[in-house]
């Protein structure tokens, strides 16, 4: 990415980062690249206050992520020819600049940014829901997740083989490769050996990684990943289980949510390895998720199929199937198959809101 295309990034208006210091930012990220200069510190002691306008944390954590990695020869190994490389994976986009209101360089007023804001939805929108129509035509492993009883899922190839399943219930369970495996709430007696996946979770799914440490938080729930002995309550916020095979050693671990328009679920290996999983969406029907590794790399695309219609204006309708591509270059290994399991359902919890809305 240029410093040009920097300077006409977008970001959706709305709660989240004040948007006119990220906006100086990018200008000063822009500047920088112009001269020849790195941006990593630049963007590495970024901080910004909660703001009205805003832009979406999650987007904004993303973008300034992947530029801070973006020349780091370790974390680029698939960017040359990558078949997935121009696919977004946040409510983020860049536009011309003669679709960007301008107010001869001065700061916009409330009402052009208004008026920007209800543009930039209404470009994104018509971008997400061609990204969706064409998901098919994207390279890679056809999986589709679907109902499979009224307690049990159940992951199936293209030709409806069942390759794992996912069974609910007070002892649930998931099944692949011929072994079952439990999936259950982390015990307190475990928390010292993740305590580092905690504080991970905590700032993804929290008031962000980039907001000013002199700001008061934007929710209620504290950080938590450096105490030894979390409350019950700490514990449940951060919805940490593991998954353990049938010796009781664990295969991964999950931890965050997607929940109320936030991606701050997260699958971490015992090696550290980590998934997690923004969206880029408006809304339900135009929504994909991917599946991104600690290098930026995309693993799996998401997207929900086949809506059941909505019994009421008080009952969200219920996805049939969440159809799922694996990268090309990415192995279907019995441990990713495990984590499309489990990850699946997070597309759709996505759009949950407090209170049980859809």
């Amino acid at each position: 990415m240029n410093a040009d295309e920097i300077r006409y990034v977008r970001f959706l208006s709305g709660a989240g980062y004040d948007a006119p210091q990220v906006d100086e930012l990018l200008r000063r990220i822009a500047v920088e690249l112009d001269a020849g200069r790195p941006i990593g510190p630049l963007i590495a002691n970024a901080t910004f206050r909660p703001g009205r306008p805003g832009y979406e944390i999650d987007a904004v954590d993303w973008f300034l992520e992947q530029l801070l990695h973006r020349d780091d020869s370790h974390q680029s190994g698939r960017m040359g020819a990558d078949p997935w490389q121009h696919l977004a994976v946040t409510n983020h986009f860049t536009r011309s600049g003669s679709d960007v209101l301008a107010e001869d360089g001065a700061m916009p007023s409330r009402q052009a940014r208004s008026k920007q804001a209800s543009q930039d939805r209404s470009y994104l929108a018509r971008d997400c829901a061609d990204v969706w129509r064409d998901f098919g035509q994207q390279p890679g492993t056809q999986l589709r997740w679907v109902r499979a009883g009224a307690m049990r899922r159940e992951l199936r190839t293209a030709e409806q083989q069942p390759i794992a399943s996912l069974r609910y219930g007070r002892h649930a369970t998931v099944s692949a490769g011929g072994r079952t495996f439990t999936w259950k709430r982390v015990s307190r007696s475990s928390w010292p050996r993740i305590a580092e996946i905690a504080d991970r979770s905590d700032r993804d799914y929290g008031a962000g990684h980039f907001l000013d440490p002199e700001a008061r938080r934007s929710r209620k729930r504290q950080a938590t990943g450096n105490s030894p002995t979390p409350s019950l309550a700490a514990r449940q916020s951060l919805k940490l289980r593991e998954l353990l095979d049938e010796t009781g050693t664990a295969i991964l671990y999950a931890s965050g949510k997607n929940f109320d328009h936030r991606a701050g679920a997260c699958i971490t290996f015992p090696d550290q390895r980590w998934l997690r999983f923004p969206v880029r969406s408006t809304r339900e029907a135009n929504a994909i998720m991917t599946a991104v590794d600690q290098a930026g790399n995309k693993v799996a695309r998401y997207r929900m199929i086949g809506t059941i219609p909505r019994i009421s204006s008080l009952v969200p309708g219920l996805w049939k199937a969440i159809e799922i591509t694996v990268h090309p270059g990415q192995q279907l290994t019995d441990e990713l198959v495990l984590a499309l399991v489990i990850s699946a359902p997070w597309l759709a919890s996505y759009f949950d809101q407090p209170g049980g809305g859809g």
